[in-house]
């Protein structure tokens, strides 16, 4: 009998422990959960006691939140926060952003820089960026500026106009988005010529359009537009050229020295509106159809007496002659009804040009870029042309 005594002795302690380790499991998990409870509560005494119960790192932000709202500082709650979860770049994020706001820059450039160094995510270098802007420390500025720009996956807007306003120098911006990763290049990109600097970004651009991928096609198709509204046909040109020999665009490289300007000029491919491809007019009274080798143009005779039909901006050779010809319009809208081409020099300045009796003209620009336009300029006399036209080919000849 003494034997199975002891024997259950040894058992029986087990089961004691086990129940004593279930107890202080679930008195842990009791008070956790009335922790949390509180530390979610809208009274600043509630989240007090919260960290009193279970001083965690979550609790001590919560309280932050609460202390701030209450017009209280919730730099030392932050602080405790940030102790309790030492690898949690976010934890001294928010800590470095309250101690600057607080004047304590030691703390601020600190847990910034911590949190930057524990992160590989763009917004912890951002941030810090823009605390070395705010104390006006360049060199440390561009240091991790240049650190963000590694780091970054969107938008860089922001940052770029940071640097901007420290330093409005296009051409050094250009430069240093060469190394960058093709997706910030772009954004160095577009900034700069939304920034009227499109005379630096030349070699910037020739760079991506050499290593674009089709989903790049966008950002580039954006440059050259931006480009040629401003009138800087050059590089839109060789960025274009790029994209069309590398079979990104499905049209033939422009190649004005030899007297190739003219893009698409036999409508075999949808007007895309953009670059140096055809831009039809979008307007109601104008319906576009493809049809067979070009394209049916149908005017509905509500257009205003001067309409622009369609446009292309043509790179040229300055001071050499050109002779432009196209198919007879045919059909109910023949173009001798008000329908004629144009070349202009410069927006809105027409060039000086002559017309031969078989509906062609020839023209020598004044510019290296010129506008070769369609319009529709209602005769005297005459009421508003309705019907349709065939747009099939468009020849560009240069001469010798």
């Amino acid at each position: 009998m003494t034997f199975f005594r002891r024997k259950s002795l040894p058992a029986a302690l087990l089961r004691w422990g086990a129940w004593l380790g279930l107890s202080v499991a679930a008195y842990w998990t009791a008070r956790l959960a009335y922790a949390d409870q509180l530390s979610r509560a809208e009274s600043l005494s509630a989240r007090v006691r919260a960290v009193r119960l279970a001083p965690l790192a979550t609790y001590y932000e919560r309280l932050a939140e609460k202390r701030a709202e209450s017009g209280g500082d919730p730099l030392p709650d932050l602080q405790q926060a940030a102790a309790r979860d030492p690898h949690n770049p976010e934890r001294f994020l928010q800590l470095g952003l309250r101690a600057e706001w607080n004047g304590d820059f030691a703390l601020a450039e600190g847990s910034l820089l911590r949190a930057a160094g524990l992160s590989r995510l763009y917004q912890p270098k951002y941030s810090l960026a823009q605390y070395y802007f705010r104390r006006g420390n360049a060199d440390l500025f561009f240091r991790w500026t240049r650190a963000a720009f590694e780091t970054a996956s969107g938008d860089v807007t922001p940052l770029l106009d940071l640097c901007w306003r420290l330093r409005p120098d296009g051409q050094w911006l250009a430069r240093e988005a060469l190394s960058l990763r093709p997706e910030i290049a772009q954004q160095h990109l577009l900034f700069l010529v939304r920034h009227q600097q499109t005379g630096v970004t030349g070699p910037l651009a020739r760079h991506l359009a050499e290593t674009a991928r089709s989903e790049d096609l966008p950002v580039l198709l954006e440059y050259c537009n931006e480009c040629l509204a401003s009138g800087v046909g050059g590089t839109a040109a060789d960025v274009w050229s790029t994209l069309c020999r590398r079979q990104l665009l499905p049209y033939q490289p422009l190649d004005a020295a030899r007297g190739v300007s003219l893009t698409n000029g036999d409508f075999r491919i949808r007007p895309s509106g953009s670059g140096f491809d055809w831009r039809l007019a979008s307007e109601p009274w104008l319906h576009a159809a493809e049809s067979a080798g070009g394209w049916r143009l149908v005017l509905s005779g509500k257009q205003p007496e001067s309409a622009l039909i369609a446009l292309q901006y043509v790179p040229v050779v300055r001071g050499r002659r050109y002779r432009l010809r196209s198919s007879p319009c045919s059909n109910d809208a023949p173009c001798g009804q008000g329908l004629h081409w144009l070349v202009y020099d410069r927006p809105g300045e027409v060039a000086d040009i002559g017309r031969d009796t078989d509906d062609g003209l020839w023209f020598t620009p004044a510019s290296d870029l010129v506008q070769l336009a369609l319009i529709y300029q209602r005769a005297p006399g005459t009421v508003r042309l309705e019907g349709s036209m065939a747009l099939s080919r468009v020849q560009l000849e240069m001469l010798p």
